[in-house]
């Protein structure tokens, strides 16, 4: 009877050593599925930002040559006269005026004939300045979107006043809020 009972118990364990390892392999086969879906997700984002989003936003791959219209508008741009300007130090429109604004900056002008002309109304265009810088809060000023867009106001507040050309760019060589 005991030989009996052994050869039950011994059939009872077999199936359980067998589900054991169907389990088990079961287990490890989804683990392979779940990383070789992960690895085509990182590629597939990968191969998205170097062909779409990247292009789109104006950043190259590391180590990725020039394109041709990058290389060409390398090429064609050259910097025009650069007229140096003295820092302004204004206060920003803040309550209390507490908070400041030094910025020192170069103007590029579209020929070196407008050099002269700038240079004769030197104080019309840097009350022009401080009046686009004053009217400025902290805020306004402190974010790259911000600086961009105090470059365009302060050109386009110039290139009103100007006869004989263009001021093409505004570029901060200072600038300093506190």
């Amino acid at each position: 009877m005991a030989a009996k009972e052994d050869k039950e118990i011994e059939k009872a364990e077999e199936p359980k050593e067998e589900k054991k390892s169907s389990s088990l392999v079961k287990v490890i086969i989804i683990i392979l599925v779940m990383l070789i879906l992960l690895l085509a997700l990182a590629v597939g984002g990968f191969i998205a930002w170097t062909k779409y989003i990247a292009p789109a936003i104006g950043m190259a791959p590391h180590g990725a040559a020039p394109t041709a219209k990058e290389k060409g508008a390398v090429t064609e741009t050259t910097l025009g006269p650069m007229l140096p300007l003295e820092p302004f130090i204004v206060n920003l429109a803040e309550a209390g005026g507490k908070r400041f604004i030094k910025v020192t900056m170069e103007i590029e002008l579209s020929s070196k004939e407008l050099e002269i002309e700038v240079k004769g109304r030197l104080p019309q265009f840097k009350d022009h300045i401080i009046t686009v810088l004053s009217s400025k809060s902290m805020e306004e000023v402190i974010t790259a979107e911000g600086k961009f867009k105090l470059k365009e106001e302060i050109m386009a507040r110039l290139n009103q006043n100007l006869r004989g050309g263009t001021v093409r760019n505004v570029f901060f060589t200072e600038f300093v809020v506190q």
